[in-house]
């Protein structure tokens, strides 16, 4: 991760903590239940995270992983593209706080093609880079998201205009509900894999002699697509068949990290007990994933009606904080702050105790323990944001 890379890497993941606050405090008050968000509120607060934390990050990431050697074209190349990612997720999020008009599927036609030249950047510096596992997995899951932001510019200008030319009612409407599942499932998950294993395994072997390595990325780009194409059509047996994907797909990858999050390689982790932290979410997020499509199947909840929401959001955050912003803490604290001092050892198990008992609330439908579990998860959050903020040039924080 040496080079002019990390500076533009720097600028994403610090903007991205900033944005993150919104997410964070929005959460805590909606948690606590003292303040009951608009839905506009509640769009601003998912996309906050997924794109103004997650999606920063990634791209941040992405410099990283194929940067190694970068020449200065390549640095100023790079650095642009970072300051119109930045802009355009800003725009964005700026977007979903103000109209459900057309200026949100405007600027997400911008964050499309910022993420459409990240994928292509990614892409261009694929032959400069020793090929991993790791790179593999992230670049198919920018292609992922860039599905995926595909359906959310579809989505968008369906909810600003009623309708998407070109398509019958029917499919336009699961066009924009597909939006959703593409960015869960086909994006977040392989996202996921990729960046866990890139801190995990500090030195990976070529993707060449990694078969169950390459096997698990093409799997789960494979799923997310099936996915996409189940919820476009509305077939059952395809969304029976994704989830089975996800279900192989992550236990390889489980296997393959084993020695990694077994209870003997936690002790003296430091900053890697948060990629470890994120395959253990991934095994309950896909859990989740599974249960909700059974339920789904047997007709016991159904997402357009509102029934069966809180398991819904539990997967949601699973995915979202247990899974990526986990391993998206781990980028952030060996970038920014090197070290796993008190502050940041405080932030992992107190996030993460916050987290079990939220998604445990959530689960069972319990205002009192999302009550009591909004604000441990929420400070825990902060205090990663200013503990990781603070640390100026890499510097190792203070404890």
């Amino acid at each position: 991760m040496e080079g002019g890379m990390k500076r533009p890497a720097r600028l994403l993941l610090r903007s991205a903590l900033i944005l993150f606050l919104v997410t964070i405090v929005i959460g805590i008050l909606n948690g606590l239940d003292v303040w009951d968000p608009s839905h506009e509120m509640l769009l601003t607060h998912v996309h906050a995270g997924t794109l103004g934390w997650i999606t920063l990050s990634v791209v941040a990431v992405a410099l990283l992983m194929f940067g190694e050697n970068a020449d200065r074209e390549a640095v100023r190349t790079g650095t642009r593209l970072a300051q119109i990612v930045l802009v355009s997720v800003v725009l964005y999020v700026i977007a979903f706080a103000t109209t459900t008009g057309v200026f949100r599927p405007i600027a997400g036609t911008l964050m499309l093609v910022a993420v459409t030249w990240a994928l292509v950047w990614v892409l261009g510096r694929r032959r400069q880079v020793p090929s991993t596992v790791p790179n593999v997995a992230l670049t198919l899951a920018m292609v992922s998201l860039v599905i995926g932001a595909v359906l959310g510019v579809l989505l968008g200008l369906y909810i600003a205009t009623g309708s998407i030319p070109g398509f019958a009612e029917d499919t336009a409407s699961n066009l924009g509900a597909a939006h959703p599942a593409a960015m869960l499932i086909g994006y977040l998950i392989l996202a996921g894999v990729a960046i866990s294993e890139w801190l995990l395994v500090g030195d990976p072997k070529p993707a060449s002699q990694d078969k169950p390595g390459l096997a698990v990325a093409y799997g789960l780009f494979i799923s997310g697509v099936i996915g996409n194409v189940a919820f476009i059509s509305g077939s059952e047996p395809l969304i029976q068949a994704m989830s089975m994907l996800e279900v192989i797909g992550v236990v390889v990858f489980v296997v393959r990290m084993w020695r990694y999050i077994k209870p003997g390689a936690w002790a003296g982790a430091g900053i890697g007990v948060f990629p470890r932290m994120a395959v253990v979410f991934l095994i309950v997020g896909v859990g989740l994933l599974v249960y909700v499509v059974q339920l789904f199947v047997a007709g016991r909840i159904d997402p357009e009606a509102g029934e069966g929401e809180h398991i819904l959001i539990a997967f949601d955050h699973a995915m979202f904080l247990g899974v990526m912003t986990n391993a998206l803490l781990g980028v952030a604290a060996l970038v920014l702050a090197r070290v796993y001092d008190g502050l940041l050892r405080a932030v992992a198990w107190g996030f993460n105790i916050g987290l079990i008992g939220f998604l445990v609330g959530l689960l069972v439908d319990s205002p009192g323990i999302k009550r009591v579990s909004s604000p441990v998860l929420g400070v825990a959050l902060m205090a990663a944001v200013y503990a990781l903020i603070q640390s100026r040039r890499g510097q190792p924080s203070p404890a």
